[in-house]
């Protein structure tokens, strides 16, 4: 059954695979991974804290300095 779904998939050429949208966002408040970061927190520290990893810690902080 599997084989037949992907075979199927294979004849549509604007399947990329996966979802296209990319996964929701994590609701992180600002104020607060600001504030961890200037209490002196590492971003590993603050992913532990905020149960996220620490490229999505990076990447928020990345997108608040641009």
């Amino acid at each position: 059954m599997l084989g037949k779904f992907l075979r199927s998939k294979k004849k549509n050429k604007e399947w990329r695979g996966g979802n296209s949208n990319g996964r929701p966002k994590v609701a992180i408040n600002e104020s607060k991974l600001l504030h961890l970061k200037n209490a002196g927190k590492s971003n590993r520290e603050i992913a532990r804290i905020l149960h996220v990893s620490e490229a999505t810690i990076r990447r928020r902080l990345k997108d608040l300095d641009g």
